[in-house]
């Protein structure tokens, strides 16, 4: 009898997050013969689970790693990696952050725990229009990827933390970062993003940047 795993192999689901209606379609018989194999897969450790209804075979049974980025999107849909996750991405941080932390545009804020690590998923109040302003899609072999620019991961972040304005030394200081990466930030882009905010304290924060980075008020 083939397993969960021998069928997700054979169909062009290898590589995607396994749902419940995948595996109705794979696996013919009744839920209870379907969540036994399940059940045994899980226990094989063939197959991974991301959150209730969420699954995914292991890279040592396809060949293929997927990144904790990739994995991070395709677990919340319309979400995109930001704050220190991105940041840490760009090099900013000295350590890359354990947590990965995306943003989300409608829903509560949650947060999953799996094989991968930890995935915070929460919103910043920002207009449903302006939602993925400064907001990258980065192409890979496995599929692309929403993430922050450094300039929308930058703001994101002062926005979440409630950062108070005490100048470049002082994001640099909280954030611990070198000073010249807030020099070397897009003036344009961060003028696109200021205003987008709903919270008045995070748009005259950016109003304060600008202003110390030359690009006016």
């Amino acid at each position: 009898m083939e397993t969960l795993t021998d069928l997700v192999l054979k169909s062009r689901y290898k590589n995607r997050l396994i749902t419940p209606e995948i595996i109705s379609r794979l696996l013919a018989g009744s839920s209870a013969r379907q969540w036994g194999l399940v059940n045994r897969a899980l226990k094989s450790g063939e197959l991974l689970k991301l959150k209730r209804g969420l699954y995914l075979l292991n890279s040592t049974v396809t060949g293929a790693d997927i990144s904790r980025f990739s994995i991070a999107n395709r677990m919340v849909p319309e979400s995109y990696i930001t704050q220190e996750t991105a940041l840490g991405y760009y090099g900013w941080l000295s350590e890359e952050p354990l947590l990965i932390q995306s943003c989300i545009g409608i829903g509560r804020s949650r947060v999953f725990l799996n094989t991968f690590g930890e995935f915070c998923y929460e919103r910043i109040p920002v207009s449903s229009k302006n939602f993925l302003v400064g907001v990258n899609r980065i192409y890979s072999t496995e599929a692309h990827v929403l993430i922050a620019s450094q300039e929308r991961a930058l703001t994101d972040t002062i926005s979440r933390r409630n950062f108070e304005w005490h100048g470049v030394v002082g994001i640099c200081e909280q954030l611990r970062t070198d000073v010249s990466n807030i020099y070397g930030l897009d003036l344009k882009a961060l003028r696109e993003l200021s205003g987008i905010y709903r919270s008045r304290k995070t748009n005259s924060f950016l109003s304060d940047l600008l202003h110390a980075l030359g690009g006016g008020r």
